[in-house]
C-alpha cells in the first residue's frame, strides 16, 4: 500500500528553483584526437562514423547532476575544425546498466534528428528535438552517427581519459555505417561533453529491501531504495519502534509477524510504502554450532538458492547475494528409515551443482561421505529423495546444510567457501520409526554380461534384517549383497525387509547374458578434470540410441547393455551429441580383430576434430571377427587431444559399446567417387564406396588403362572427358557402375598481354594473363580468336569478373573488329 502527498506550502518556491536549467560538464581534459584518429564525433577521415559514449551515474553525480530530470542539449568542444558538412548527423541516448562498453547497444531513443551539420571552433551545442529523460540512477549512453559520400579529415575535439571502456566506434567508406554493429575500435578516451539538464521537481517514490523476511535472531537490516532523491526517512518497524536513519538495523525482541513502513521525503513532498506482514520472527530451539560456515566469495548472476522445500520446510530466500544464511529456526520432524523429497530452487540463468548434508551424529561436523544426503550436478532447479538412516541422534535438533554454486566451480563441500552461490542451514529432528518396512532395492548392471550383480537395499522405515532370494537357489542376509550367477537367464530376485513392527516383500527380474560379454579392453581412459560441459550426451548408431549426462560421469562401459548388430561391407550413420558449449575432438574405434587393443591405423573408424555434435558414416570392413561381441569406443575431449584410444581425457570422456558383426551373404552394390573430377595435371584419387563387402575390384579409367586396387590413384596424360567404370565382385555375385564423362582434364588458357592468338579446341577455359589465381597485368590489350575447325556455333559460359570501374573492359564480338558485336 502506498500513499503520496505534496507539501503545497513549498511547491511554488521549489518548483521555481528546480525548473532552472543547469550546465553539467563531463570531462575537463585538454588532449584531442588527431585528424585521422578516433574517437571523433565529427570525424570525416572515413565517409561515415558511428560512436557510442558511456557516462557513469557516478560521474554525473560528481558533476552536480544528482537527480532525475530531462537533458535538453549536448555539446562537444572543438579544438580545430575540418570544415566539411556532415550529412545526416544524429544523436540518440538511453539509460543503461552497462559499466564498460564492449559492443554496440540497441534500444536508444533518437533525440537529435538527422541534420546536415558543420562544426565550428569552440563549444558546439546540439539542442534536442525531444529532451532525454535521465532516471537519476542509471548510466547514460550517447550515440552519434553521420554518413557522407567522401572523406577529408577529422575535426579535433577535446577529450578526457576514463578508467573504463567509455568509447566505441564503427568507421567505413560505405552507406551502412549507422546500422552496422561491427566494431572498428574501443578506447578509454572520451570526448568532453556538456549537458543542459533540468532537475526534476517531483517527490520521492518510496522503496526498500530487508536482509531477510524470516529471522531466528530477531536482527533485520533495512536498505532504502527510494528514488527521486529523498532527504529524510522515517521507519516504522511494526513493534512500536521507529528510526530516522536511511538504512537502519533493528532487533525484534518477540516472536511474531511485523508490518514495516517507510516514509521518504524531499523538498517537494513525501511518499510512504507499507509492507504488510513482511518480517517473521521465530526464536526456537537451534542445533549446536557448526564447525564451519561457508562464505560467498563473489556473488554473481543469480547463483545460489531461492527456495528449499523439505517435508514441512518451505523457505523462500533471495539468492547468493545474501551469502551464508542461517534458517535453523525453521524446523521439520522426520522418521528414521523414511524417504523424503528435497527440492531446491534457484534464479540462476546457468546450471549449478547442489549438495546437502545432515549432521546425524550431532557433533557439529558434516562428514562429506556418511552425512551427505543429496547431490545434483548441472541443474538449474533440482529435486530428489533423501533417506533418513537408522542410527541418527534421535529427538534432538540436527543441522541440515544445503549448498549451491556455479556448475564450473569446485563442487560444494560442507566447509568450502563458494565462488558465486551460497549455503543455507536448517534444523531437522529425527524421531523413532514405528512403521513396518516398505521393501525396495536397486541393482546393477542389468543386464549383466559377467554374471555378477550387486544389490542395494532402498527399503524405508528402518528395517533391521534382510532376506534375499536370488532366484537360483542362492540367498543372503546381507543388507547390500553382490551375487554371481552361473548360467544365463532371467532370475526373479526377492527381498524381505523386516523390523520389530513387521516385514515387506518385493520381487524384481534380473537378466544374465554372459554370451554377450565383450573382451576386456587393454585400457579404460579416465576423465582427469571435468569442466565446462565437455563430454558425450548421446550416441546414435544403428539400433543404439543412448542418452547420458556429460563427462561429469567419467568413463562409462555400456558394452554389455548397449549392443547392436551390423553387417560387414555396409555403411552405417553415426551421430554423437556433444552439446553446443564447446567444439570437441570426437573419435570412434572398433576392435575389429577382438584383441582388446584399438589400432590407430585400421580401427579408427570415425574422426571429427574441432566440431560440435559430429555425424558421419562408418563402413564395416570385410575381415573383421564375425558373430562375436566387439568393443566400440567413443571418445570426445578438448580440441587438440591425441588420436589414441587409451589416452586419458582432459575435460571430456570415453564411452564403450558392443558391436556384433554378421557375415554379408549378398552380392556387392558398386559405387565410387573420385577427387578431383576436373583438373589439368593432378592425379585422381578414386575411392571405392561399394557395399556388401566386395573382395575384388576392376577399374576402367576410360583412357585404355585399368587397375585392380580397391582405391587406386590415376594420372591422365591427355585433355578430354573420361567415363570411369568399376566392377566389384564377392563370393555371392558381381555388380558394376559407370559414371559417364565423370573426369574432365582441361588446362587453363590465358589471354595474351598483347597481340592475337587463336584457339582451335572445342572446349576449354579462358583466364586473363594472371591465370586462375594471380592478378592480371596492367595495360594489356590482347585478343583471343576462338575458331574450332568446322564449328557452326560456340557456347561461352562466363564465370567471374573482377573489374575496376572505368578502367577495365572485355569485348566479345563475332567478326574482325569490335564493330561486329554478337
Amino acid at each position: 500500500m502506498k500513499k503520496k502527498y505534496i507539501l503545497f506550502a513549498l511547491a511554488l518556491f521549489f518548483s521555481a528553483i528546480s525548473t532552472k536549467a543547469t550546465t553539467i560538464t563531463i570531462g575537463t581534459g585538454t588532449t584531442t584526437n588527431t585528424t585521422t584518429g578516433y574517437p571523433a564525433p565529427y570525424g570525416n577521415w572515413f565517409w561515415g562514423a558511428r560512436h557510442q559514449f558511456l557516462i557513469l551515474a557516478s560521474e554525473l553525480n560528481a558533476a552536480g547532476m544528482t537527480a532525475a530530470g530531462p537533458i535538453n542539449s549536448l555539446a562537444f568542444n572543438v579544438s580545430a575544425v575540418s570544415g566539411v558538412a556532415l550529412q545526416g548527423f544524429t544523436i540518440a541516448m538511453k539509460n543503461t546498466a552497462t559499466a564498460n562498453l564492449t559492443v554496440f547497444e540497441t534500444g536508444l531513443t533518437l533525440v537529435f534528428t538527422p541534420q546536415t551539420y558543420t562544426e565550428s571552433t569552440g563549444v558546439n551545442t546540439h539542442t534536442f528535438s525531444t529532451p532525454f529523460m535521465w532516471d537519476g540512477v542509471s548510466n547514460i549512453l550517447v550515440e552519434t552517427c553521420f554518413n557522407n559520400n567522401s572523406f577529408t579529415n577529422n575535426a579535433t575535439v577535446f577529450q578526457s581519459t576514463t578508467s573504463f571502456n567509455s568509447s566505441i566506434w564503427r568507421i567505413a567508406d560505405n552507406s551502412t555505417v549507422c546500422g552496422n554493429n561491427t566494431l572498428s575500435g574501443t578506447s578509454s578516451q572520451r570526448p568532453n561533453m556538456i549537458f543542459d539538464w533540468t532537475p526534476s521537481n517531483t517527490p520521492p517514490t518510496s522503496n526498500f529491501s530487508s536482509s531477510s523476511t524470516f529471522t531466528c535472531s530477531g536482527i533485520v537490516s533495512f536498505t532504502d531504495l527510494s528514488t527521486n532523491n529523498p532527504t529524510s526517512w522515517t521507519w516504522y518497524f511494526g513493534d512500536g519502534n521507529s528510526s530516522t536513519q536511511q538504512n537502519p538495523t533493528h532487533t525484534y525482541l518477540l516472536n511474531g509477524t511485523y508490518t514495516v513502513v517507510l516514509e521518504a521525503c524531499n523538498a517537494f513532498g513525501c511518499d510512504s510504502l507499507v509492507m504488510n506482514n513482511l518480517i517473521t520472527v521465530s526464536t526456537g530451539v537451534s542445533p549446536i554450532a557448526a564447525s564451519c560456515y561457508p562464505t560467498t566469495l563473489g556473488y554473481c548472476c543469480g547463483f545460489g538458492i531461492t527456495n528449499v522445500n523439505f517435508n514441512t520446510i518451505n523457505n523462500t530466500s533471495i539468492d547468493g547475494a545474501e551469502g551464508y544464511s542461517d534458517f535453523t529456526c525453521q524446523q521439520t520432524t522426520v522418521f528414521e528409515g523414511a524417504s523424503y523429497t528435497l527440492s531446491i530452487g534457484s534464479s540462476a540463468q546457468s546450471t549449478q551443482n547442489y549438495a546437502a548434508w545432515i549432521d546425524f551424529n550431532n557433533d557439529g561436523v558434516f562428514n562429506n561421505t556418511t552425512e551427505r544426503v543429496f547431490t545434483a550436478t548441472s541443474q538449474i532447479n533440482t529435486s530428489g529423495s533423501v533417506i533418513i538412516p537408522t542410527g541418527a541422534t534421535l529427538n534432538t535438533p540436527l543441522r541440515m546444510r544445503v549448498s549451491a554454486d556455479y556448475d564450473f566451480s569446485v563442487a560444494p563441500t560442507p566447509c568450502t567457501d563458494l565462488d558465486f552461490g551460497q549455503a543455507e542451514d536448517y534444523t531437522v529432528i529425527v524421531t523413532q520409526n514405528f512403521n513396518a518396512p516398505i521393501a525396495a532395492f536397486t541393482f546393477s548392471p542389468n543386464p549383466s554380461c559377467s554374471g555378477t550383480v550387486c544389490f542395494i537395499d532402498q527399503s524405508q522405515n528402518a528395517p533391521t534384517s534382510w532376506a534375499w532370494n536370488f532366484g537360483d537357489a542362492s540367498s543372503s542376509t546381507q543388507q547390500n549383497p553382490c551375487h554371481t550367477y552361473a548360467s544365463d537367464g532371467v532370475y526373479n530376485v526377492t527381498l524381505i525387509a523386516t523390523n520389530a513392527n513387521g516385514s515387506d516383500t518385493i520381487t524384481q527380474a534380473v537378466t544374465i547374458t554372459t554370451a554377450n560379454q565383450v573382451l576386456a579392453p587393454s585400457c579404460t581412459p579416465s576423465t582427469l578434470a571435468y569442466c565446462c560441459g565437455y563430454g558425450i550426451l548421446n550416441v546414435n548408431f544403428n539400433t543404439i540410441n543412448n542418452t547420458t549426462p556429460d563427462a561429469v560421469e567419467g568413463y562409462q562401459d555400456f558394452s554389455c547393455n548397449k549392443q547392436t548388430t551390423v553387417t560387414e561391407g555396409n555403411n552405417y550413420p553415426i551421430t554423437i551429441n556433444t552439446g553446443t558449449n564447446n567444439a570437441q575432438d570426437t573419435r570412434v574405434w572398433i576392435d575389429f580383430n577382438n584383441d582388446g587393443v584399438f589400432n590407430a591405423t585400421n580401427e579408427l573408424v570415425f574422426n571429427a576434430p574441432n566440431t560440435f555434435n559430429p555425424s558421419g558414416n562408418i563402413l564395416i570392413p570385410a575381415g573383421a571377427v564375425l558373430n562375436t561381441p566387439l568393443r566400440m569406443r567413443v571418445s570426445s575431449d578438448i580440441v587438440g587431444t591425441p588420436q589414441n584410444g587409451c589416452t586419458n581425457n582432459d575435460f571430456g570422456q570415453t564411452e564403450d559399446y558392443g558391436i556384433i558383426i554378421q557375415p554379408n551373404t549378398l552380392p556387392p552394390v558398386a559405387n565410387f567417387s573420385g577427387t578431383p573430377t576436373t583438373t589439368c595435371s593432378a592425379p585422381i584419387q578414386f575411392t571405392d564406396l561399394s557395399t556388401n563387402a566386395p573382395t575384388s575390384w576392376l577399374w576402367y579409367f576410360g583412357d585404355g588403362t585399368t587397375s585392380i586396387l580397391p582405391n587406386p590413384s590415376h594420372l591422365y596424360t591427355n585433355p578430354g572427358t573420361y567415363t570411369v567404370s568399376l566392377v566389384v565382385t564377392n563370393a555371392f555375385g558381381q555388380d558394376s557402375i559407370a559414371l559417364i564423362n565423370y573426369i574432365t582434364i582441361v588446362c587453363p588458357n590465358t589471354m595474351p598481354t598483347t597481340g592475337i592468338i587463336t584457339f582451335t579446341d572445342c572446349n576449354g577455359s579462358l583466364y586473363d594473363d594472371g591465370g586462375p589465381t594471380a592478378n592480371y597485368s596492367n595495360n594489356t590489350d590482347g585478343v583471343v580468336v576462338i575458331q574450332p575447325a568446322g564449328a557452326t556455333q560456340i557456347t561461352i559460359t562466363f564465370g567471374a569478373f573482377d573489374f575496376e570501374n572505368n578502367f577495365d573492359s572485355l569485348y566479345v564480338y563475332d567478326g574482325p573488329s569490335i564493330a561486329s558485336p554478337i
